[in-house]
């Protein structure tokens, strides 16, 4: 298997789990914690990105390869301002930058 097609399997397996198992990650927050599910979405951002970057040093489908690094980063981006960065006086999910 190419390495941009594991990407891609690994980034709809994100999208799926955003969208339609949504409740799976609502159940995993609730029962155990929210760096399950935080990690796991930080896992899938940086292996997309890094299979994307890959692909693209050895030259397997250079534009699928950067749009899949690109999307790996956005998935990355979007784990920082969800679980990182807390929003009106609320505090952030996992309290890494801000001391409670």
């Amino acid at each position: 298997m190419k390495l941009v097609h594991l990407a891609l399997v690994l980034q709809v397996i994100y999208i799926l789990l955003m969208t339609f198992f949504n409740f799976v990650r609502i159940y995993v927050m609730d029962h155990y914690s929210v760096y399950l599910v935080a990690f796991f979405e930080l896992f899938l951002g940086i292996a997309s990105f890094i299979c994307g970057l890959l692909g693209a040093i050895k030259k397997e489908s250079i534009g699928l390869s950067i749009i899949i690094m690109i999307f790996g980063l956005f998935i990355c981006v979007f784990f920082v301002f969800i679980y990182l960065l807390g929003e009106a006086g609320i505090p952030p999910a996992i309290p890494w930058f801000y001391s409670e």
